[in-house]
């Protein structure tokens, strides 16, 4: 008897070798979800962090955009206000001195509304953009394009940068060739040159570059264009924006027709970057609109794998870990509290 109980005994091993096999097994599984969870919860917290930072910066852009917006819509309409007070006078008359000190002071009042800090537009009155190019203008005394009867051979020091050009343009050579060679010489420091609708040079470079721009230059040679090739220090100067052309106008008294003319011309720049700021808010507004889809859907996909997770932690060993449940919850949480935002 005593050797038949002992045989049970043995029987019994294998039995309990393969349940502590099975506990180690459990166990293993339990610990990989558990850094699986962990992984997960870093994955989706980071990806909720990469949307709020990106709602954060479109968020802030709109408000620029509506910033830009609000001020260009209320020069408009004080320019608006300006023009009836004028179109009750005959066009060739001029303003009276007092009627032309008011004509000033309104002018002044949209000048500062423009420039002042927060306003949303440069000094061209478009919407602040730091990508877009720096351009200055050349003082309108220079003249490096119209044709001449002499050859010209001109050397330009672009301030502190130390960049330099030389410029030749042959006698009786046509503006559209000098133009050209203009062109072709400060292309070299990139810098590209234009000419505005009174026939000025204008220099743009972006902003990496446009250091050049914002010195003093020195300009030396020989040929009429430099009398006596002694240097000459040259400032370029800042665009003048719809409102300071106006305000000029209003400074020499000239005609109400010519009031007229410059506050349309006012008018329809302003139009013109009112439709450009609408755009772009509208894009933006798009945007938004697709990254709070785009979010709702994630969200719900994710809750959908953390259930199913879940009921496989419950359904197996070490399914009341709190380790685990915690793991879960806290991501849920996390996820659950982005959605209401």
């Amino acid at each position: 008897m005593l050797v038949k109980s002992s045989e049970k005994v043995q029987s019994l091993e294998p039995a309990n070798t393969a349940k502590s096999s099975g506990v180690v097994t459990s166990s293993k599984d339990s610990a990989n979800n558990l850094w699986k969870n962990k992984i997960v919860a870093k994955q989706e917290q980071v990806q909720v962090l990469t949307n709020w930072s990106i709602r954060g910066a479109l968020s802030q852009e709109l408000a620029k955009a509506e910033q830009s917006e609000a001020t260009i819509r209320n020069l408009f309409i004080g320019l608006e206000r300006l023009s009836q007070q004028l179109n009750t006078q005959a066009a060739n008359t001029k303003p009276q001195a007092m009627q032309q000190r008011g004509i000033s002071s309104q002018i002044t009042m949209l000048q500062n509304a423009a420039s002042r800090k927060g306003s949303g537009l440069d000094a061209q009155l478009r919407t602040n953009d730091p990508n877009r190019p720096i351009t200055r203008q050349l003082n309108a005394n220079m003249d490096l394009i119209s044709k001449r009867p002499h050859d010209e051979n001109i050397q330009l020091l672009m301030g502190r940068s130390g960049k330099s050009l030389n410029l030749s343009l042959p006698a009786n050579q046509d503006e559209r060739a000098n133009f050209s060679a203009v062109q072709n010489a400060f292309s070299q420091h990139q810098i590209s040159v234009e000419l505005s609708r009174e026939n000025r040079l204008l220099f743009s470079a972006k902003k990496e570059n446009a250091g050049p721009l914002l010195e003093p230059w020195v300009i030396s040679g020989q040929g009429v264009r430099v009398a006596a090739g002694n240097p000459i220090s040259l400032q370029l100067n800042d665009i003048d924006n719809p409102l300071n052309e106006l305000a000029k106008i209003a400074d020499k008294n000239a005609s109400i027709q010519e009031h007229r003319d410059r506050i349309q011309n006012a008018q329809r720049h302003l139009k013109a970057n009112l439709m450009k700021v609408q755009a772009k808010r509208q894009q933006l507004l798009a945007q938004l609109q697709q990254l709070d889809t785009a979010s709702s859907l994630d969200n719900s996909e994710a809750l959908t794998n953390l259930s199913s997770n879940a009921k496989q932690q419950m359904l197996s060993a070490g399914a009341n870990s709190v380790s685990v449940i915690m793991a879960q919850a806290n991501v849920t949480r996390n996820m659950v509290q982005y959605s209401l935002n």
